[in-house]
């Protein structure tokens, strides 16, 4: 095969690589800008330094209700979930059991650790279900099952939670697009600390991790009134589906990922069987 001919190939073959590159940003970028769209109006507010309303009324796992006031006496991690969420929720949840596991500190002595639905049509019994999940993952000596305790709401005063702690979410039809975040408040109930999750490694056993240096560090500042300002990362958000277009986007990648292999290894196979042959006829 002459060196025009093999200019040309290796010309053609780096044009249909770029292109398929191109489509894919483009088709990425499509699916990015769809998510900015469905997050433009959310996220958090950080509201630290100002307090939890100490009047909002919840129902616990048993029916039982219960005030802010009656809730809110240690350090308290406050996590802001949907129970019927099968993404990011419980595995924020898992995440956040396993740090709890490694903490220093002793659960229900030195803190509280607070879910709240959302979702007003989560139930107490289905509260009481999900708990079941998550509070096995605490082994600490002096855990109970009034370690971490799974609340429901009426719609008022989930909104009077979710706007005095700055948590802003959307409903879906198939769900909640929400930030994935612990609220550390102060046992008066005052804003403390916002720790977000933002790694999530796929792939793991535990793909939303938070750091058990971290909670203690909030948790013993909380406990002092110690506000600490300021987000270092950005937000983990919640889908309860994949954005628009973005299964489209990699399943495209993932046929250009195959072809492009199968056309390098028939080029491969091309030239090795070509250079035989003119090494042949030279002889």
């Amino acid at each position: 095969m002459n060196t025009s001919r093999r200019i040309n190939i290796i010309v053609l073959s780096a044009t249909s690589f770029i292109s398929i590159l191109l489509l894919s940003f483009s088709l990425a970028t499509s699916a990015w800008a769809d998510e900015d769209n469905i997050t433009g109006s959310l996220g958090i507010r950080e509201m630290t330094g100002r307090y939890v309303p100490l009047d909002l009324t919840f129902q616990d796992e048993t029916g039982k209700e219960v005030t802010s006031r009656d809730i809110f006496n240690k350090p308290t991690i406050l996590t802001l979930v949907y129970y019927s969420c099968d993404h990011i929720c419980p595995q924020m949840l898992e995440g956040l059991g396993v740090a709890l596991d490694k903490l220093e500190l002793a659960p229900k002595r030195d803190y509280d650790v607070l879910t709240v639905s959302f979702d007003e049509r989560d139930t107490p019994e289905i509260a009481e279900r999900v708990k079941r999940n998550y509070i096995g993952l605490i082994h600490h000596k002096m855990a109970s099952e009034d370690s971490w305790r799974f609340l429901t709401a009426n719609r008022d005063n989930i909104k009077m939670l979710t706007d005095a702690v700055g948590f802003h979410f959307q409903r879906h039809m198939h769900g909640f697009v929400h930030p994935a975040v612990l609220i550390i408040l102060s046992p008066h109930g005052k804003i403390t600390r916002y720790i977000y999750a933002s790694k999530y490694a796929y792939g793991v056993a535990y793909p939303v991790t938070f750091s058990p240096f971290e909670l203690k560090t909030a948790l013993t500042d909380a406990s002092q009134e110690k506000v600490f300002t300021g987000r270092a990362s950005a937000l983990l958000y919640c889908f309860p589906h994949e954005p628009k277009k973005q299964e489209t986007f990699f399943s495209i990648l993932s046929m250009a990922g195959t072809s492009m292999l199968f056309l390098l290894a028939a080029f491969f196979i091309y030239l090795v069987t070509t250079s035989k042959r003119f090494r042949g006829d030279r002889k």
